[in-house]
């Protein structure tokens, strides 16, 4: 390189370094900017003692409150903003529960439009945070359907099989991942399993999942009216039950008989039955054997057996944190780079965040931040893990993350999601107020 071409080049790079460093000051100025950071917040760090990986907490809009309830922003020094609803446990006027979007399977909401859904219809929500994974659309025509376990009061909407892929639970403890809720208020945290059996004439045929996609992983699939009005399988073997109790429990027994057999799929759901379907090679054995006029007992147990009686449950993916320690599966993959687990290795780079966790005085939904400069940049599900201990979380699950990670509170999406707007999704874990 001549001489004459050094200054140019000193002067490029000189440029190059202003515009990025433009670039950073623009991003911070209009992260703070964001209307979400105009949400009133006073300065907590004094009153309780915080984590050394706590920079600062802010209490948001604490003017709002009602007792038992906190909306607090923590900022992470690793370069995240956490935001958390706290529930007490103890709280009369308070209590947890689930909302499905739309109020079936198909399709999606915001928890803004959930909630103005429900305050139709005197249901008071204090906050919600995204809930279970699903896919948001297919070339099948689904708008959106979640993969995880949904009950909402005591009906059990949706239970998939335990895959270990994205988005699934897997078949391990790091899979224990269905949070419910029983009547008398004890927090449950566990994997839960259909143990769904149809019976017909001396024969059994066990049921895979409830409101899912029937293929050869989930080859026997219960519709309900909660999926949509059909069941946009291709090719199963579909069969329509009528004279049937609905909606399904975790504790469930009804006679049937068979109205109609379709053998292409797609069938319609009846308002006041349920339609099964079966893989077409599995299905084989049993055409012959269901048949219109056919009748017979449908049976659902779930385990561990007090999940029978969850009022509201809902699912997520990977288990972050078991008695007060991080998930010995996410030490693993934190440790490894995410080597340890390949189908899950999303959770190794730094991303919005979503989850739920509790301890033996408070409930927790968190929404933390990312894909911002300047801001907030995310965080592993191992980082959530380590900081949700040292905030003295016991139990904690992943919910869906990325652009949908959202924390609505006290009229208003408190947090400040990556796409600058609010996405929709599956399903919403609440606090709500407790209807006197």
């Amino acid at each position: 390189m001549t001489t004459e071409n050094r200054p140019y080049l000193t002067r490029l790079i000189a440029v190059c370094v202003l515009i990025l460093l433009f670039i950073l000051v623009i991003s911070a100025l209009r992260a703070r900017e964001n209307r979400f950071f105009r949400i009133g917040a006073s300065n907590s760090q004094n009153r309780e003692t915080l984590p050394n990986t706590v920079n600062r907490r802010d209490e948001l809009q604490s003017d709002r409150w009602r007792d038992g309830f906190r909306l607090l922003r923590y900022w992470w020094i690793g370069g995240a903003a956490v935001y958390i609803a706290e529930m007490d446990r103890t709280a009369e006027n308070l209590q947890f529960a689930v909302e499905l979007s739309n109020n079936q399977i198909l399709g999606r909401e915001t928890i803004t439009d959930a909630t103005r859904r429900l305050t139709r219809k005197n249901v008071l929500s204090l906050a919600g945070v995204n809930g279970s994974f699903g896919i948001r659309e297919d070339n099948r025509g689904r708008g959106g359907m979640t993969f995880n376990l949904h009950i909402q009061n005591g009906e059990l909407v949706s239970i998939p099989i335990r895959l270990d892929r994205w988005g699934y639970s897997p078949p391990s403890a790091w899979g224990e991942t269905s949070f419910g809720v029983t009547p008398e208020g004890e927090f449950l945290l566990e994997a839960v399993k259909l143990n769904g059996k149809l019976r017909i004439a001396g024969d059994t045929l066990p049921i895979d999942a409830v409101n899912q996609i029937c293929d050869s992983v989930c080859p026997v699939v219960l519709f309900t009216p909660r999926f949509g009005r059909r069941t946009l399988t291709r090719r199963c073997h579909e069969f329509t039950l009528r004279q049937i109790k609905l909606p399904l429990t975790g504790k469930y027994t009804s006679r049937f008989v068979v109205t109609d057999v379709n053998s292409r799929g797609n069938s319609t759901i009846p308002s006041d039955g349920i339609v099964l379907a079966i893989e077409p090679r599995l299905a084989r054995n049993w055409v012959n054997k269901i048949t219109k006029s056919t009748a017979g007992t449908l049976e659902i147990a779930l385990t561990p057996k007090k999940w029978q009686r969850v009022q509201q449950g809902i699912g997520g993916n990977l288990r972050l944190v078991r008695d007060g320690e991080v998930e010995p599966e996410l030490l693993e993959f934190g440790l490894s780079g995410g080597r340890s687990a390949r189908s899950h290795r999303n959770g190794a780079s730094r991303h919005p965040r979503s989850a739920l966790g509790f301890n033996d005085e408070k409930l927790f939904l968190i929404a933390v931040d990312g894909r911002q400069p300047g801001y907030s940049m995310g965080m592993t599900l191992y980082d959530m893990g380590r900081f949700f201990s040292e905030l003295g979380i016991k139990h904690a699950i992943n919910f869906d993350g990325g652009s949908s990670s959202t924390l609505w509170a006290l009229g208003r999406v408190a947090n400040s999601p990556a796409h600058g707007y609010e996405r929709r999704i599956f399903n919403v874990a609440m606090i709500r107020a407790r209807k006197k």
